[in-house]
């Protein structure tokens, strides 16, 4: 029995799924290992000058070629030369076609192209963490959504969510005396914009517990009347900038954000399950 295990790793994209499953399958068995990858295995002339090779080496084959034409024609011919080549992808792709009824799209390539949606969401989430509580106004204009709301309104928790879906979030504190920039004034109708509120008995206690620490403005005469100003300057504003009013007493920031994807046609709609 042979004590050296040379596997190919073949694939028409650019092999790295071919490749770490051969390698993590060497790795249980003590002897000299060894693993070549093949790329951009497009064509039928390629097929037989690796599967030559194989024949050479002693090597086995494991691909991820997803064109189902290439796909058979790598299994019938390396069968012919004496070859063992294992197409990883087709149990898998099979058990799900029986499960959901639908056909595989046989696009060679996806898992770079999630590469890309995963650089995407690292954006999103750097520039969400940039433009967090108002800040840097200057580009503010480059956001999928602004998100306007009163403290204690899970702003930025709700912000970051969205990012992680790959939305780019800026988000703005509204308080009882705020006044909305220009930045963001100029682009009412051009950047989908929230305005995050509570109902006034949550507020009330909110505040209840920040007026143990801060004395009430000198203009107003009781907690109450606080509230409501500040109530009434988030409506306003909310207004004049046609936002999506959310009340986010009740809901989750996962209900709350599946909300807002669905509204706007954001990129990404997610529900999470707790078990």
């Amino acid at each position: 029995m042979s004590q050296k295990l040379h596997i190919f790793a073949v694939s028409d994209s650019v092999g790295e799924t071919a490749e770490k499953i051969a390698i993590a399958s060497a790795l249980q068995f003590d002897v000299e290992r060894n693993v070549t990858r093949f790329s951009r295995v497009n064509k039928e002339e390629q097929v037989r000058n690796i599967v030559s090779q194989a024949v050479e080496e002693g090597a086995i084959i494991v691909y991820t070629i997803v064109k189902p034409e290439l796909s058979k024609y790598l299994e019938n011919y390396a069968a012919e030369q004496g070859i063992v080549a294992v197409n990883v992808l087709d149990p898998l792709l099979k058990v799900i076609e029986s499960k959901i009824g639908l056909q595989p799209a046989y696009i060679s390539g996806l898992t770079h192209a999630m590469d890309d949606q995963y650089f995407n969401r690292m954006k999103a989430i750097e520039f969400t963490i940039e433009h967090d509580n108002g800040q840097n106004l200057e580009n503010i204009h480059e956001a999928n959504l602004i998100i306007l709301g009163l403290p204690r309104t899970s702003k930025t928790p709700l912000a970051m969510h969205l990012a992680n879906l790959g939305i780019k979030v800026a988000n703005y504190p509204i308080v009882i005396d705020t006044e909305i920039p220009q930045e963001i004034i100029n682009l009412k109708g051009k950047v989908p914009m929230v305005g995050l509120t509570i109902d006034i008995d949550t507020l009330m206690k909110l505040r209840q517990e920040r007026m143990r620490s801060f004395d009430l403005p000198e203009d107003i005469e009781s907690l109450d009347e606080m509230v409501a100003e500040e109530l009434d300057n988030a409506y306003r504003i909310y207004a004049r900038l046609k936002c999506l009013v959310i009340d986010v007493t009740m809901d989750d920031i996962e209900t709350i954000g599946n909300t807002i994807t669905h509204k706007f046609t954001l990129p990404l709609r997610v529900t999470h399950h707790r078990c």
